[in-house]
């Protein structure tokens, strides 16, 4: 079995932002994303409880090479941080069958 070392960028945010940083992701050479609704609390309060109905929360996952990992990191970072509530953050994973996600191998 091979591994393939790739980065997992997550943004977790407003659902108003998440389809738009999905499609700019997908532009800056991602090959797929994961979009899930989540629930939590932090520093802008508690989400997706009883009283913030139809404020939603989504986690949304890129596996990526480095080079589009700063690409998508980058993007989030300068156009929602300001104005939006959410994070994003990079973590390594080992993925097998990994040459499928790099445009290169397509």
């Amino acid at each position: 079995m091979h591994l393939y070392p790739l980065k997992i960028v997550t943004v977790i945010g407003e659902t108003v932002i998440m389809e738009d940083i999905a499609e700019e992701g997908m532009r800056l050479g991602a090959t797929g994303y994961t979009l899930s609704e989540v629930v939590g609390q932090g520093s802008r309060s508690a989400r997706n409880v009883a009283v913030t109905t139809g404020a939603k929360t989504m986690k949304l996952e890129f596996v990526v090479p480095m080079e589009v990992a700063e690409k998508i990191l980058t993007h989030v970072s300068h156009e929602y941080f300001e104005y939006y509530a959410c994070i994003a953050w990079l973590a390594d994973v080992q993925v097998v069958r990994g040459q499928q996600y790099t445009k290169a191998a397509q």
